[in-house]
Order: structure tokens, then sequence, then C-alpha cells
């Protein structure tokens, strides 16, 4: 047996002549890039019998994923507890066998830049080495998830929004199916161009009043450093239980303070908004104004908000909370109310009856986040405010009258 310890750029030649010398390959490694290395995989797919890519943190490349798409023998690895993070490259050709085993994986920086250090051996493919490492790679078997088109489509979307957070989660797979259904539902997968069709339209409503109404909110926002320090009017007319008179009173009549779901029918949450109640104003104040928006920080902000309403006999919950948050960041959250519901379900595939707001986020805005519309750049020219206000508007596409 011949062992020899390789760095990184080592480590890619010698993938390179593995791989065009030996008759049988088996990878098990945590991610992968479209390199030139990858390149000399791809030209011989013949030979695999296991490819097996981890998508943990959504790090391995869309462009290796599809280029991997309906090829026999490679597979990502399913979510299960844990990162998948084995670096094995195994080679065979009858009675002989070689391995590189070590803490490169199969990335620009693995078989590049970065420090590695990855032991190849050679020898006999019955040694006990090779035993070993092929009972290792046959352990993965049961994490064996084929690459088909829908996968890689889904996966470029979910790695492509995930670029844009600190520590991306894990994509989600087919085999998750509730959330994998979310994933690629309508909604999940709409292209910008179609969004603006579909809000511009807005069937049952004005755009362009609606458009001025948000505008108007996002204003009372800005002018204040707190929630608190609105007006009792302005306070209502954002959580949508603004009434005609009041509204006339306060000159704000220009405005159907109900669009995006009135409240009024929610009367513990009425009162405590008329009330200007201190705990619901400290509930908005934990969402930002701008930047990111936290699923942390949205856990915070229901807490709070559930908190408010401690010690009475009824609880605002989903509509009223998505409300508030929908008027203060509108390019992140949506409020589901009675008349957009049964679209939004049909559209994220939900059962409206199980929506709550402890699995809103799960169920609405993390397929919403990854969707082609929302990662859309912000654009110049007439949708710009639209951009701006994107997810409050699916009450735009989605909302019809309840009968």
């Amino acid at each position: 047996m011949q062992i020899a310890l390789l760095d990184a750029k080592k480590i890619a030649r010698r993938l390179t002549a593995l791989i065009e010398k030996h008759e049988r390959i088996s990878i098990a490694v945590a991610w992968g890039d479209l390199t030139d290395v990858a390149e000399s995989l791809l030209a011989a797919k013949a030979k695999f019998e296991s490819v097996l890519l981890g998508a943990d943190f959504s790090a391995t490349d869309p462009d290796l994923i599809d280029r991997l798409v309906d090829v026999p023998g490679a597979f990502v690895a399913k979510n299960r507890p844990g990162c998948f993070h084995p670096k094995i490259f195994y080679f065979q050709s009858g009675a002989k066998a070689e391995a590189i085993v070590g803490s490169a994986n199969f990335t620009k920086g693995g078989l590049g830049s970065n420090h590695e250090a990855s032991v190849h051996v050679k020898g006999a493919a019955d040694d006990t080495f090779f035993e070993q490492v092929r009972d290792q790679l046959a352990g993965y078997a049961p994490l064996h998830l084929p690459i088909t088109r829908k996968l890689a489509d889904s996966y470029r979307r979910q790695a492509e929004a995930a670029r844009k957070a600190p520590r991306p989660k894990n994509p989600v797979l087919p085999a998750e199916a509730k959330d994998w259904a979310r994933i690629t539902s309508p909604l999940a997968t709409m292209s910008w161009r179609d969004f603006v069709k579909l809000a511009r339209k807005d069937t049952h409503h004005d755009f362009k009043k609606r458009m001025k109404l948000v505008r108007e909110i996002q204003q009372m926002f800005a002018k204040s450093a707190s929630f608190a320090d609105l007006s009792v009017a302005e306070w209502k007319g954002i959580a949508g239980v603004l009434g005609g008179i009041e509204a006339e009173a306060a000159g704000l009549d220009d405005f159907d303070w109900g669009w995006f779901g009135s409240m009024g029918g929610a009367g513990t949450f009425a009162e405590r908004i008329g009330q200007q109640n201190a705990a619901l104003a400290a509930a908005l104040d934990s969402i930002p104004k701008r930047g990111a928006v936290t699923q942390t920080q949205f856990s915070v902000y229901v807490q709070a908000f559930t908190d408010a309403f401690s010690g009475s006999s009824r609880t605002a919950r989903l509509g009223p909370a998505t409300r508030l948050l929908a008027m203060k960041r509108p390019d992140v959250f949506v409020c589901v109310n009675g008349g957009n519901k049964p679209g939004l379900a049909v559209a994220l595939d939900f059962r409206p009856t199980m929506l709550t707001l402890d699995n809103y986020w799960d169920w609405v805005i993390e397929p919403i986040r990854q969707a082609p519309w929302y990662n859309a750049a912000r654009p110049t020219g007439r949708d710009m405010e639209l951009w701006d206000a994107r997810v409050a508007m699916l009450d735009a596409i989605y909302y019809a009258p309840t009968t």
C-alpha cells in the first residue's frame, strides 16, 4: 500500500488523474463547485457508482447541481440531524483501488486556495482500509436523493436567496414533503414580471390608491422613533380599525384604511389600539424599520404581541398581528385576512384552517423569501414603489370579497 499526503493543488491534480484512470468512481463530499476538476468528473459520469453531494447551508454550487440532473448515480444528501461533512473520493479498477480522504471539499477553495491536508492511498481493493472506505460510503445510501430538474430549480432559488443571509438555512428538499410543496408552490416560483402584472391588476381594489395608502403609512413610521409617538388616529389607521368619522376629523379620509385587512371585527385588538397600549407599541418597535428582519426578531414580536393581551379573555392573533407587521414592513410581511387567506393557501400549498401566527413564518414568509419575484433587483421607474411594498401587496393578488 502506498500513502502520500497532499495539499489542495495536489489534490486537484490527483483527482483529475484518478477520474480519467479508473473504471468506477464513488464520492461523498460536503460541498462542491463547478470547477475544472468537476468538468473532468462530469465527463466521466458513466463511471459513477455513487456521487453524493451535501447541500447544507446551500453551499454547493447550483451550477454543479444543474449539471447532475438525471445523472444515474448522482445524489444530494437528504436533510438530517447534523451537517453532512465527509470528504471521501474512492476509485477502483478491477483489483486495484485508490482513495483520497481528508479535509478538502470538492470546491474551488478545497482544490485550490485553501490550506488542505488529505491522504492519498493506493493499493489492493481487498485491503482492509478500502473495505472500510466502501462500507462508509455504503452507509450513506439512506441519504441518497436523486437530482431531478425540479430539485435543481428549487435548490437554485433557495441558494441564491441564501447568499443574502448571514448564516443560510439548509435548503428544503423533496423528501420533506410538506415544506417541499410550499417551496415549489405557484407563489414561491412566480417571476417578478408575473407578480407585477397580477398586483397591478388588483381586481377588487384600486392599485394606485393602495400604493398611496402604503406611502402614507410609511411616512407615519418614518417621522417617529416609536409607534407609541403616533396619534391615536394614526394608530387606528395603521391597525386597520379607523372609522370614517375619526378619519375625517384627523384629516385622513382620503384613504380606505380597511384595505390590506380590516381589523374592525377584532374587538379586543381594536380596544388595545384605541388605548395606545404600550405593550403593543413595544412589540411593533422590535421589528426594525429597514434592513433584514430575522426569524428571531419575528419571534420576539410574536411573544411581545401575545403578552399585550395577557389578562384578556380573548387574544388577538394572526390577522391583527400580521396587519401591524405588513404596514410597518410591507417589503417583508403580508397581512393574512379573511379575504386573502384562501388564495394564499392555494398559492403556498397549506391548509387555511391550519395557519397560525406560530407557523406563519415557516409557511408564508420562508417560501416567499426564496421566490424569484421577491429576490428580483429593485427596479427603477414606476415599479420601484411596488417593489418596496411587494409582500404586503400580495393582498392585491389574492384578496377576494368574502360572502
